[in-house]
């Protein structure tokens, strides 16, 4: 049994306790070190993520959480994956880690310091204040004393702009990741992407993503965000791509299922919480639409936007299960709401802008709708969640989203030109 309390603590200003809530923990199955997210063994449910010497080994549901850590590990396979990718290959790269916000939210200090925690040793850490004005980052901040910390503003609102920001700060660096500030990654998520960039060959593989697990499942919203599908977070390397790739880059995943809307739409490639970008990729980007992306009428899709372009640029993206992130849900349903309509009018504003931009491949998207209609259809998982208790108005939400993403996005898109001309003037 373990008694250590768990890192998140209490969940203020959440829902009522699920009755369906979960203890979520990290085992390492070689030393049987445990740390525990959220939640206790009284919980009804468990989720572990079982791991070794870096490496993600199994992801475990339980019904009970008592005595956790040996029925975890009874349940995870022997031995440890294969990676086609060498173990330290990165440890010289330079790197800058990114985290975007506002000061808002109080696990803010937590996320920095996990990112402070890395194993890899050439290291900056940046974290962007998209509201300078409040002092609210700097004094959340305020009891971090770290040499490799800088904190720099970037007054205009918008998740695109702050991770703009965070790119010219970070110019000097061979590799870019970025993670969110309700996000703790593990000790190894900066090292296990780098390890891919450098065991690729010379410029193949523009970015790299990585698994983002509940980090905690106590309130009813966090459990439905879950059921209805969460972050992507396969136990299993994935290699995408949609120009050709060389055997030896073929050889570090499967190749990806994009489903129907790929590549138009990137949603199983990763997700901003976990993602890295190399120097070369980041130059054929350019920068993050500031047309998409949390903070502008769109609300979403910047990351899977930026996705898609350092694909069509030619590189390949690899997605490795060992660069683990967890992340706190939304606490509650008004949030959750919130964010499910962001996730509509992110996604429908995607798919127009890659129209706009490569009309060739509207006549292919009509052929999917078929395929598109059954996977957002009422009583789906996708839509309904896997659970009988999910509340429909998080369907209801997510189709609102999606009929207004277009004329979002032209707003936004009108926003930013007004912006630029005034820039020019």
């Amino acid at each position: 049994m373990d008694n250590s309390p768990s890192i998140l603590g209490d969940t203020a200003g959440a829902d009522p306790v699920d009755p369906r809530r979960s203890l979520v923990a990290v085992v390492e199955r070689d030393t049987r070190a445990v740390t525990v997210l959220s939640g206790d063994e009284a919980d009804p449910r468990a989720e572990i993520l079982v791991r070794e010497q870096g490496v993600t080994l199994a992801h475990v549901h339980l019904n009970g959480a008592g005595e956790f850590v040996e029925r975890a590990l009874a349940q995870t396979p022997d031995g440890l994956p294969h990676r086609g990718w060498t173990l330290g290959a990165g440890k010289d790269t330079h790197a800058s880690a990114v985290v975007c916000t506002m000061g808002k939210n109080p696990v803010l200090p937590l996320a920095i310091k996990a990112v402070l925690g890395q194993t890899h040793d050439a290291l900056e850490v940046i974290v962007v204040d998209n509201d300078p004005a409040s002092g609210d980052v700097r004094r959340l901040l305020s009891g971090i004393d770290d040499h490799r910390l800088r904190i720099v503003d970037e007054p205009r609102r918008g998740l695109s702009a702050a991770r703009n920001r965070g790119l010219r700060a970070a110019e000097g660096s061979d590799v870019v990741a970025f993670t969110d500030d309700d996000a703790l990654v593990s000790p190894n998520w900066l090292s296990s992407m780098l390890d891919v960039f450098a065991s690729a060959p010379a410029g193949e593989v523009g970015a790299v993503t990585g698994p983002a697990f509940a980090a905690e499942l106590q309130s009813p919203s966090q459990r439905f965000f879950e059921s209805r599908g969460g972050f992507p977070h396969g136990l299993e390397p994935v290699v995408w791509f949609v120009q050709p790739i060389s055997p030896e880059c073929a050889r570090l995943g499967q190749p990806g299922d994009g489903g129907p809307l790929y590549p138009l739409a990137t949603a199983r490639v990763g997700a901003g919480v976990s993602m890295a970008l190399s120097r070369a990729a980041l130059q054929a980007l350019g920068s993050f639409d500031e047309c998409l992306g949390a903070g502008s009428p769109t609300r979403g899709g910047e990351d899977l936007d930026a996705f898609a372009r350092v694909m069509r640029a030619g590189f390949a993206i690899v997605y490795t299960p060992d660069a683990v992130v967890h992340h706190v849900h939304r606490r509650d349903l008004a949030g959750l709401e919130k964010q499910t309509f962001g996730d509509g009018t992110g996604m429908v504003a995607l798919l127009f802008k890659s129209l706009l931009h490569h009309p060739t491949e509207l006549s292919a998207l009509l052929r999917r709708i078929p395929a598109i209609l059954a996977r957002v259809k009422p009583g789906t998982d996708r839509m309904s969640g896997s659970e009988d208790d999910v509340p429909s108005v998080l369907s209801r939400k997510e189709v609102k989203g999606f009929l207004v993403g277009i004329p979002l996005y032209l707003q936004a898109r009108g926003r930013r030109a007004l912006a630029q001309v005034g820039i020019r003037r």
